[in-house]
């Protein structure tokens, strides 16, 4: 299983590589702010049919050899806000959550004509703001994604704000600091232990048997996640 994750990120390269994940590295694009231009969840999307889209400027990062999914180039994303969220995206499911006035064209077309159902959030760091446990389960931070997925019989579970590190200025994203490794396990940059809500995600992630993986002996960091 290969992964696609900003160069930067050396430590979590190695824990996951220890792992026995194959990483994709990218170095960050020209685009983008750079507190967030190694994000992986800024400049790429993925449907789970392998489809993947991809940050125009990072052509002569993610070549046409390096995997087995399909590419869509998206042109004109770049920061600031709101032209960088063009991709951030989250896919949960059958449902695809994003700030439709700004996510990229291409992939609202392919979820229409894919009947993957569209739901819009304000929210247009949807990805960052939301790390996805199972097809229909969430942690967040974000009051209006968790009161809007509740419509969609989507179970979330809201936790506080301000508990992960992005930079010595802002603070970031529970979504943007974890990522999904397979059917049973969930990875987290950093000690999720040490978070005042640990416990309501332990049993959260009980619910619904998923184990956390994470390095306790570093602070909870949003890296901006990683591709699968």
């Amino acid at each position: 299983m290969s992964l696609i994750i900003g160069k930067k990120y050396t430590e979590e390269i190695n824990e996951l590589s220890a792992l026995g994940y194959i990483i994709i590295p990218f170095s960050p694009p020209d685009n983008l702010d750079d507190e967030i231009s190694s994000h992986a969840d800024l400049s790429f999307f993925k449907f789970d049919d392998g489809t993947l889209f991809i940050n125009e400027s990072l052509k002569g990062e993610i070549g046409e050899s390096e995997g087995s999914f399909r590419r869509v180039w998206v042109e004109g994303l770049s920061s600031p806000y709101p032209n960088d969220i063009k991709l951030n995206c989250a896919l949960i499911g059958q449902n695809l959550l994003c700030n439709t006035k700004y996510a990229s064209k291409e992939i609202l077309d392919y979820a229409e004509n894919n009947n993957i159902r569209i739901i819009h959030t304000n929210q247009g760091y949807s990805k960052c703001s939301v790390c996805v446990v199972s097809d229909n389960a969430v942690i967040t931070e974000d009051d209006g994604i968790a009161y809007l997925l509740k419509n969609y019989q989507i179970e979330v579970l809201k936790i506080s704000k301000g508990n992960v590190y992005l930079s010595d200025d802002h603070y970031g994203f529970i979504g943007g600091a974890s990522g999904k490794l397979n059917n049973e396990e969930l990875y987290f940059s950093g000690d999720i232990s040490s978070h005042p809500d640990y416990d309501k995600i332990l049993e959260f992630l009980n619910k619904h048997n998923i184990k956390p993986v994470y390095n306790k002996y570093r602070r909870l960091n949003d890296f901006g996640g990683f591709i699968r």
